[in-house]
């Protein structure tokens, strides 16, 4: 019976080794891209989570700004990482497109915090702008993020 739960043991030690060394290896081999998209990742967690209603709005009215702030300047660190242009099917003009995206991702973000910024602002437009940015990485998503194994850029 205890030798039951040792080779148990030892299968699962050597199944989580394994684990743990697939994930560092692809953390290894991930693009600068693909490190700041993380980044935005966790703004979006937090921008989300902050104008679902008016109550979450006003006790997060400044940590919306900031990430905002980020996201715009996120965009700019973006935009010269431009390898999903390479990889771009359909996209006339690729270059042009990836441009013109983060250009609208950046601006739209500063006008969400522009919006947050303000102490009379309303969670309801903070909300509808937090859309028209998302709409955004939706249109860049489907132009240039490219199917892959790890599913990111």
């Amino acid at each position: 019976m205890n030798r039951k739960w040792i080779i148990l043991a030892a299968s699962l030690t050597v199944g989580l080794g394994l684990s743990a060394t697939a994930f560092s290896r692809s953390a290894d081999d991930e693009t600068e891209l693909g490190k700041i998209m993380e980044k935005v990742q966790k703004h979006k967690a937090t921008l989300t989570k902050a104008v679902r209603n008016v109550a979450a709005y006003k006790k997060s009215q400044e940590d919306v700004k900031k990430s905002a702030e980020e996201w715009a300047k996120l965009a700019k660190e973006s935009k010269p990482h431009n390898e999903a242009v390479k990889a771009a099917k359909n996209v006339p003009e690729p270059q042009k497109k990836w441009d013109e995206l983060m250009d609208a991702w950046a601006k739209e973000s500063l006008k969400l915090a522009e919006i947050a910024g303000k102490a009379d602002s309303e969670q309801k437009d903070a909300k509808d702008q937090l859309n028209t940015v998302n709409k955004t990485c939706t249109e860049c998503h489907q132009a240039f993020r490219v199917d892959s194994a790890d599913g990111g850029f």
